[in-house]
């Protein structure tokens, strides 16, 4: 998963979980398309910035703590998904990178819940990294 962060319209910072899948250069995630906090801020203002952590081991080295992990920020602007085959698409890539398991019943759930289900992108403007892979 990834931590997505906007800014509300008291200009409180606001920080959520979400799973996410990378496809053709894209970074997609989906959400309820009828309330929420999230939802406000995404139309108060488009700005985003996605944080993602992975591979985070904790080690003792050379008599100190310290951790393994990489990391990615990507910084741009969201924006709803509108054309319905980039939807299913984005919510297949997402069911298979999560449940890929349940492959036969993907597109039942799909269809099941597309009406209440959103799914957004962001405009890329930056994307940021680091790693620690000491040893």
């Amino acid at each position: 998963y990834c931590v997505a962060s906007t800014v509300d319209t008291d200009g409180m910072p606001y920080g959520v979980p979400i799973s996410f899948v990378m496809m053709d250069g894209q970074l997609y995630f989906h959400t309820t398309n009828t309330y929420g906090h999230k939802l406000d801020n995404f139309q108060h203002d488009a700005r985003i910035c996605v944080t993602a952590v992975v591979d985070v081991e904790a080690c003792f080295e050379d008599d100190f703590m310290t951790s393994r992990y990489g990391s990615a920020m990507v910084f741009g602007r969201i924006r709803q998904v509108e054309n319905s085959v980039e939807v299913r698409h984005a919510l297949v890539a997402l069911c298979m990178k999560y449940l890929p398991d349940y492959k036969h019943e993907i597109g039942n759930a799909i269809a099941k819940d597309l009406a209440e289900t959103a799914v957004w992108t962001i405009d890329v403007q930056s994307i940021t990294g680091k790693a620690a892979r000491r040893r």
